[in-house]
């Protein structure tokens, strides 16, 4: 069956719909979805930064490289496993399993163990009460954010909290009173009472959270009467009693407290505690008031920096410094006021780039092909929106420019190209430096690519021929091999995009030269094209007494040769100069069966003598194709005047007017239908009106058909537009 389809001829194919392509360097993500929190902090990470570089890389924190796809696949890229694994041994021996990979592998195992004994003991509601410093309640343990509380001295005028979490282990709604109150001798603040007593509806298996506020104005030790619950006016729960200690000065430095450390700590334990704890859990603008010392603030900013860590508020003193680094990082990450720059900018202090700031990417638009090749009107339309919409972001972008830098260019020649605006492409793409871009590829295939619009092509084959031996495609499972080239070019990298291009432009030169075309079966253009090479077809041409037929893949044809009465058909259909279809079933005046030289591509077929002055249609037939075309012998030369509905007939050797020659009209009007509309005959001057009438016919005429007959010098059919009203 595979064999049988393969020898049906394929019908036409429609173009595919144009669509937009875009160079992802991440996995189908557009460039405003390509930011950092694709591969975020986690141990794996961590795990791969403080590796060996001489052993294999293995973390048993893999599955947390898992949040997106990129991750997943840069975490399998570093991963030391093998491609396919070796055969793993496993012996199972009572409750023991022995496993001996033949490779390296990830085990994940999963182990049951009995559970420690089970207190019964029937508790209504669990309660816990705690305090802690509103402005450092945080800290960080093994990278996880957890409580910070405090549990020995209390300093004078700093906000503290008090944490009450109640829960309900069991079944059944509980329906508490509790009651809370602050220490003895502090002040609530933050909407804070003294005493409160709160009613609330614990649900089953549920937890709940209360804090209050307050603070010490003076030192000493404070009785604090801890939380109760009660249930139906009976307690059930309550902390432990507690004395509070309240201190001006703490006794010891709270090294580990941020809160303290950046508001008393000296300069070296600021940078100490800088260093070893993860800055980006810490509120740098406790710092702010110190970087107003310009040591400071450059040794602060040498550490955030190395540590990849940038904070507005930090980076803001660069003005009062006038370090134009730090500036230049300031502006960079201000993005209102950056948007307010325009798209690009080039300045000592700030540099407006709209790729590296995800409001620009180059995309490409294929399969595009416009139905004008010249402007029409006086402005140039692009069909496709999206494609317009692109070219004119292109357009903004440079406008901010002072000079079109070689990738600026790149890009407008290949949109220009896009719009057939071959010439203007070549404008700018002589202006391009291939020695300063990134990449040399695209270079070349334009390069090859224009040179198709040369009449004489001289680097296009060259140059393609040159780059399908670099894109050649690996053998099946083959690695790709990159090295560098003689001439510094990397080698050995197969890119089916772009050596379907510049096979295309060898399959062009070769069609041109007349040589076999070796079509790439991939693409639908060469198979299209493969089909039409295939096809049998002909054209004809008749005129000075020779039918011209240019052939392909058609061995003979037979030339019948029909009498036409000129004036017969023309009033039967007028609008239809060479219709065949009405001979379909006449037997031809004449009929010659004509073989075609295997060798060339046109013959000539004399027109027989007996048909030399006569009105004759020629048809031509062969592998299940027709031609025909009408041969009228006359020696008349119309002009047909449109403006002013007149039409010249004079003598096409002497040029002199030719009177008396029967000219009939025929209309096809704006409801399609086709009347007789006037005849006559030409005056002295040769001149004819074919348009005036004493009735409103004209105004509904769309189109004129006029016979012009003449009985020594044979006849003309011509149409014509109805006059300019």
């Amino acid at each position: 069956d595979a064999a049988l389809r393969q020898n049906v001829r394929q019908l036409f194919r429609r173009l595919d719909r144009t669509q937009e392509w875009v160079e992802n360097n991440y996995y189908r993500l557009p460039i405003e979805q390509m930011t950092g929190e694709l591969v975020s902090v986690s141990r794996f990470w961590n795990d791969y930064a403080h590796r060996n570089p001489a052993d294999p890389f293995f973390s048993e924190h893999f599955p947390e490289a898992a949040r997106s796809f990129p991750e997943m696949m840069l975490a399998l890229a570093v991963l030391d496993l093998p491609f396919e694994a070796a055969k793993h041994k496993a012996d199972i021996k009572g409750n023991q399993l022995t496993l001996v990979t033949g490779s390296p592998a990830v085990v994940l195992h999963r182990e049951i163990k009995p559970a420690g004994e089970v207190v019964a003991k029937r508790t209504p509601v669990l309660v816990t009460q705690n305090f802690f410093r509103l402005d450092d309640r945080f800290q960080q343990v093994a990278g996880e954010k957890i409580d910070k509380f405090v549990t020995d001295e209390f300093l004078l005028h700093t906000v503290y909290g008090c944490q009450v979490v109640l829960t309900n282990p069991g079944s059944a709604r509980q329906r508490l009173d509790v009651l809370l109150q602050v220490p003895v001798g502090a002040i609530p603040v933050s909407k804070t009472r003294y005493t409160r007593s709160v009613h609330l509806d614990l649900e089953p298996y549920h937890t709940q959270r209360i804090e209050y506020f307050f603070y010490f104005p003076t030192a000493g030790n404070s009785q604090h009467y801890p939380v109760q619950v009660a249930r139906e006016e009976q307690v059930i729960a309550a902390a432990d009693p507690v004395v509070l200690k309240a201190v001006a000065t703490p006794s010891r430095l709270d090294l580990a407290s941020w809160a303290h450390v950046s508001q008393n700590g000296t300069r070296g334990e600021v940078f100490e505690f800088l260093r070893k704890h993860n800055i980006l859990s810490l509120d740098l603008g406790q710092i702010a008031y110190r970087v107003k010392d310009p040591e400071f603030f450059t040794e602060l900013l040498a550490l955030l920096r190395n540590r990849r860590v940038y904070d507005h508020t930090l980076w803001a003193y660069g003005l009062l410094h006038n370090d134009p680094i730090a500036i230049r990082e300031y502006l960079r990450h201000r993005d209102g006021f950056v948007k307010s720059c325009g798209t690009v900018l080039q300045s000592p202090l700030l540099v407006i780039d709209p790729v590296e700031r995800r409001t620009y990417q180059h995309m490409d638009y294929r399969p595009l092909v416009n139905s004008r090749r010249h402007q029409l009107g006086q402005r140039r339309q692009i069909l496709n929106d999206r494609f317009h919409a692109q070219y004119h972001r292109l357009l903004k972008n440079i406008s901010y420019k002072t000079t079109l830098d070689n990738d600026d260019q790149m890009a407008i020649t290949y949109y220009l190209l896009l719009q057939d605006r071959v010439e203007e492409a070549l404008t700018f793409f002589v202006g391009v430096e291939p020695g300063n871009l990134q990449t040399r590829l695209q270079y070349d295939y334009f390069t090859a690519y224009l040179d198709l619009f040369s009449d004489k092509p001289r680097v296009a084959r060259t140059v393609s021929e040159k780059w399908l031996a670099r894109l050649a495609p690996l053998p099946a499972g083959d690695l790709i091999a990159v090295n560098a080239g003689p001439d510094g070019q990397r080698v050995g990298y197969p890119v089916d995009h772009w050596r379907k291009l510049f096979r295309d432009v060898v399959a062009h030169l070769d069609e041109a030269d007349g040589r076999k075309v070796a079509d790439d079966p991939e693409t639908e253009a060469a198979r299209q094209r493969k089909l039409a090479n295939s096809q049998p077809n002909f054209d004809i041409n008749v005129e000075n007494k020779r039918v011209t037929i240019d052939f392909q893949n058609v061995k003979t044809v037979t030339v019948n040769y029909y009498l036409m009465d000129i004036e017969l058909l023309f009033s039967r259909n007028p609008f239809v100069k060479q219709d065949a279809s009405r001979f379909a079933h006449i037997r031809p005046n004449h009929s010659v069966a004509v073989p075609l030289p295997g060798d060339k591509a046109r013959h000539v077929v004399e027109l027989p003598e007996r048909f030399h002055n006569r009105n004759v249609l020629v048809e031509v037939r062969g592998r299940g194709l027709v031609r025909s075309q009408a041969y009228y012998s006359n020696s008349l030369a119309l002009q047909v005047v449109e403006p002013y509905g007149q039409v010249r007939v004079t003598d096409a050797a002497s040029r002199k007017p030719v009177a008396r020659v029967y000219v009939k009209v025929y209309a096809r009007g704006k409801d399609g239908r086709v009347l007789f509309y006037k005849d006559g005959y030409t005056d002295l001057r040769g001149r004819f009106d074919y348009a005036s009438l004493s009735t409103n016919d004209l105004e509904n005429v769309e189109k004129f058909s006029l016979l012009v007959l003449s009985k020594n010098q044979g006849a003309v059919v011509k149409e014509a537009a109805p006059p300019k009203r």
